[in-house]
Order: C-alpha cells, then sequence, then structure tokens
C-alpha cells in the first residue's frame, strides 16, 4: 500500500532536537482500524450472544422480544467496551493499539510527548463524528485533506498518528554506522532493568534516535553538546545508574542505552 512520503511532522524538544517522522495516511490508519474492528466484532458477537441466553434463554427470544432495559444495558456495555478498547489500549500501550502496532503506527501528541488519557479519551469519543455518515468517510475527507493526515478528533484531541519502522530509527546507512563504531571504542556499561525501561516514553525514544541517526551530520561540538544535554535528562529521569559516565562519555552512554531500549521500540 503507496503512501504519501512528503508529509511530515517537526518538533523541537526542550534538548534543541528536532524530530521529525512520517504522519500515517487514510491507507495504514484504515487497515490498522479493519484489524481493530475485526477483533472488536469477534467479542461483540460473542458477548451478545451470551447476554441474549442469560436475558432470554435463547438469542431469537432477546431479538424478537426484547426486555428494553436489558436490551439498553447489552448496547451500553458493547459502546462502553469498544470505546474504552481503542481509549485504554492506546494510553496503556503507548500509542498504540493492536492493529496500529501490526501496522507500524503510533498515536502521539502533538509536541511529540506520549499521549495522555485525556487526549486519547477525547480522540476516540469523536469516532462518532469521524464515523459520519457512515464508514468513517468524513474523518477519511478530513484525514485526507489535512497536512498532519489529522481526522477530526486528532483536532480536538492535540494528537496525530505517525508511522515507525525498523529502517527509521537504526543505523541504516553507512556513514551513521560508521560514526556509531567510533563512539562505542568507548567502552561503556549501562544497566538497565525493566523498571528504567518503562520511564522512557515516545517522546525520549525519538530524542534518543533522532539524535544518533543524525551524529554523521553534526560538528564536533553540537555532538557533544547535545549528546551531553541528553544524557543527563535520561540519567535525572532514571535511566542510566552514573552520572560521571553519562557526563564525561555522552554518546557511548546514548549508544549503550540505545541498544537495551531499541527492541522495546523499533516496530
Amino acid at each position: 500500500m503507496n503512501e504519501r512520503l512528503d508529509r511530515l511532522a517537526s518538533v523541537m524538544t526542550p534538548e534543541q532536537v528536532r524530530l521529525q517522522f512520517q504522519t500515517a495516511g487514510v491507507g495504514s490508519r484504515a487497515v490498522a482500524y479493519l484489524v481493530d474492528v475485526t477483533l472488536l466484532t469477534l467479542v461483540n458477537v460473542t458477548l451478545f450472544i451470551l447476554a441474549s441466553i442469560v436475558v432470554s434463554g435463547s438469542t431469537d427470544g432477546f431479538l424478537n422480544e426484547p426486555n428494553g432495559y436489558a436490551f439498553a444495558i447489552v448496547l451500553l456495555g458493547l459502546f462502553l467496551l469498544n470505546t474504552g478498547y481503542f481509549t485504554l489500549m492506546e494510553y496503556f500501550n503507548g500509542g498504540q493499539t493492536l492493529g496500529k502496532r501490526l501496522m507500524g503506527l503510533r498515536v502521539i501528541r502533538e509536541n511529540g510527548q506520549s499521549v495522555t488519557f485525556l487526549a486519547v479519551l477525547i480522540r476516540n469519543l469523536f469516532r462518532m463524528i469521524d464515523n459520519l455518515p457512515f464508514a468513517y468517510l468524513l474523518g477519511s475527507l478530513v484525514s485526507f485533506f489535512h497536512p498532519q493526515d489529522k481526522r477530526i478528533g486528532d483536532l480536538v484531541a492535540g494528537t496525530i498518528v505517525v508511522r515507525e519502522g525498523k529502517s527509521r530509527m537504526s543505523a541504516g546507512n553507512k556513514r551513521a554506522a560508521k560514526e556509531w563504531d567510533r563512539w562505542k571504542h568507548e567502552q561503556v556499561i549501562v544497566h538497565l532493568d525493566q523498571e528504567a525501561k518503562d520511564r522512557m516514553d515516545h517522546k525520549d525514544w525519538l530524542m534518543l534516535s533522532a539524535f544518533l541517526e543524525r551524529l554523521p551530520l553534526l560538528s564536533e561540538e553540537k555532538k557533544r553538546q547535545l549528546g551531553f544535554q541528553i544524557a543527563v535528562h535520561f540519567y535525572e529521569k532514571g535511566i542510566g545508574d552514573n552520572r560521571t559516565v553519562a557526563e564525561t562519555k555522552s554518546i557511548p552512554f546514548l549508544l549503550a542505552v540505545y541498544e537495551q531500549v531499541k527492541d522495546d521500540w523499533r516496530v
């Protein structure tokens, strides 16, 4: 599926590192949504059948002579299930539902930070409007013509859906690989337990990977200046266990951190 490659979003972090990533177009988002809806449909049908049997003893009786209160409760429960799935998955799973993870997509805030609960709740409640008049027609049209592929829910919530790939956040060219090898000669050991890894959010990952990918393009002074700022930021956040190493061997420190967290973030 071809996506437009010219739609990019840029964010300048407080550490003065510019993050740039490709936004997710209508095609990839539609496939991700189809995966999620297929899974939800299976769950919905199963729960509806179980509820029908419990209330009326059979599915036919529940549909032909529905109990008003019971029917309303079931519909409300299904609405909460479907809305809750997207909201809770995107909040607790780093901006990804199962469908988004399969397609290498992630929801983030406009400033590059991880989504908040309020943001994902708003964007998913607005699915009802994006879905008008049917089959996400309104949301798809808005997303298609918006310069950052945003649907109405994203516009209101201040979120954006970005594409991630294994090649985006890796040393994908000889210059970067050569530069990394140069710094790896300085032996640095960084111990990160799972608790420390969990402290890294999506903004931290983008900042780390963007800086390391751009090492060959930076002057020596800029490399050391930015490397020091980012390494100290990580240490103060609890990502790393040796401040002296973070301050004096910033780039090897960051490369060591990258090697330990890349499998958790690269899709």
